[in-house]
């Protein structure tokens, strides 16, 4: 009788490890054969989708009788639908438009894709939200309103402009409580905003100022100093009769406004203790006030920090046009980095003195260490 040794063991242990790596090796690239043979046969198909249909998406745009059209394959849907989209993106004009939608509508897109809103498939969602919005189809309206709060920012944004498209009057309201949602640029929303008529955008930015919560209204002044700066004073306004000790909506009102009515905002802001605010407020003077403000910047511009220092200097600079006072100002200036700062302004003006160049090296020694002084 033999007996198995524990070398025996061993090999046999070796040879199913090596039998089943080679199954397994097997089996691996038998799926990513599979997986390739699928993605070529889909990539024939977009092909042939896009060959076949592209020729009518640009036809539409041209003119209101087309050809007529071959029947469309329910597995030819998405990539048709993208097409579509895609033809959308690349235009400008409502005429333009309208032949795309009589397109969508000859080969009722709604209908086909209704049922996409419920989806589990992402994109498919996606393409049927941004379609439909495009159509106008108001039966996607309830599915839409439960995607605007998705938390995949593509999704809900996708959902916003559906929204707006199809419904400007119940959407507006709506795009408004959410501008400062995470992931939607401001640009984006400005866009969204800035396609709904414009006595909606009169009648809620009013409404927001009274109504929305405090960290949005930093949002909305942007919004509204970038589309509608003629009613800019007004909804400042009533944002400020709300919040008027709110910094952040103090920085932004007085980085974008040029109505001196904000005088008295930016001389306030101007000796606040918070440095951002002061800057801000500095930087203000220079667009809201006069000449008697002078003084007041040439004290900050002396005496302040080195950033609010710089922004004093700006300021000085838009009040001051006579090459003569400026000069006069920089023998003025008792700190070092104060003179620097009026020097590179006077500089860039070509208003600069001839001065001698030991000084220069004195100064500019003495500026260095102002620098590291004010951080």
């Amino acid at each position: 009788m033999e007996f198995a040794t524990s070398s025996d063991h061993a090999l046999h242990g070796v040879l199913y490890f090596t039998l089943m790596f080679f199954i397994a090796s097997a089996l691996s690239l038998l799926l990513c054969f599979f997986i390739r043979m699928r993605r070529l046969r889909h990539q024939r198909r977009s092909d042939r989708v896009a060959t076949q249909w592209r020729h009518f998406c640009f036809q539409a745009l041209m003119t209101d009788q087309l050809d007529t059209l071959p029947s469309m394959e329910q597995h030819d849907l998405y990539d048709l639908v993208k097409i579509w989209l895609q033809t959308f993106d690349r235009i400008r004009g409502g005429e333009a438009a309208r032949g795309l939608i009589r397109l969508g509508e000859c080969l009722d897109f709604s209908n086909h894709l209704l049922p996409w809103l419920k989806s589990r498939t992402l994109d498919e969602k996606l393409l049927a939200i941004m379609a439909l919005g495009l159509l106008k189809e108001r039966r996607a309206l309830p599915v839409i309103r439960q995607n605007i709060d998705d938390t995949y920012p593509l999704l809900s944004l996708a959902a916003m402009k559906a929204f707006m498209d199809i419904a400007p009057e119940e959407g507006l309201p709506e795009l408004m409580r959410r501008i400062d949602t995470p992931g939607w640029p401001m640009g984006r929303v400005r866009q969204l905003l800035a396609a709904a008529p414009r006595q909606l955008q009169t009648q809620y930015l009013t409404v927001a100022a009274e109504t929305l919560l405090e960290d949005q209204l930093p949002h909305l002044m942007e919004l509204v100093f970038a589309l509608a700066p003629s009613e800019a004073t007004g909804v400042a306004n009533a944002c400020l009769s709300r919040f008027p000790q709110y910094e952040q909506l103090l920085r932004t009102i007085l980085k974008n406004t040029a109505d001196p009515q904000f005088l008295p905002l930016a001389i306030a802001s101007s000796q606040s203790l918070s440095p951002e605010l002061r800057s801000e407020g500095l930087l203000a003077l220079g667009r809201l006030g006069e000449v008697h403000e002078q003084t007041r910047l040439i004290n900050h511009l002396d005496s302040d920090t080195w950033l609010n220092q710089q922004a004093a200097a700006k300021s000085l600079m838009q009040l001051t046009h006579d090459p003569v006072v400026a000069q006069a100002i920089l023998q003025q200036l008792h700190t070092a980095s104060a003179r620097q700062h009026w020097s590179e302004l006077l500089f860039e003006k070509g208003w600069l003195p001839d001065l001698d160049p030991t000084s220069w090296i004195s100064l500019n020694t003495s500026s260095r260490m102002q620098a590291v002084y004010h951080g």
